[in-house]
């Protein structure tokens, strides 16, 4: 990403006065530096779960999308959430719901269908079962 790049990324994370759903990584390598910048959305699709969403530099769009529909619903502060969900296609789990009035929840619900959310959810659940089986095999 080059610096320009991240400076538009940046600069939107700004307008949505979202300074603490940034996370970023500098990659060192011979040819030089890569700045990665992440969407942080912990615990939004599976619970238990640190989590974000790469941002690369053909995201700057849908990052306005995002901020002017949330500026809509005014609760602007959904702003990495939705990207994050808007970037995987996935809406969050119903416990995030929970203090959203009906448009964001609506932006969010937009991004996946209820069949979509229940194959997530799915996964999630066979992981940890297989997690648990891992830890009592290992306590033997």
């Amino acid at each position: 990403m080059t610096p320009r790049e991240a400076a538009a990324i940046l600069g939107v994370f700004e307008r949505a006065d979202d300074y603490g759903s940034l996370m970023w990584r500098v990659d060192m390598s011979a040819d030089g530096r890569d700045v990665k910048l992440f969407a942080i959305c912990n615990d939004l699709f599976h619970w238990a779960t640190a989590d974000c969403e790469e941002i690369a530099a053909c995201d700057v769009p849908l990052l306005e999308s995002c901020l002017a529909d949330l500026r809509a619903t005014k609760e602007d502060w959904y702003f990495a959430e939705l990207f994050a969900a808007r970037k995987r296609r996935l809406r969050p789990q119903e416990p995030c719901y929970k203090n959203m009035n009906a448009a964001t929840a609506a932006l969010f619900d937009a991004c996946s269908t209820g069949g979509e959310r229940a194959q997530a959810d799915d996964r999630d659940a066979a992981f940890w079962a297989h997690v648990a089986a891992k830890a009592r095999a290992a306590a033997q």
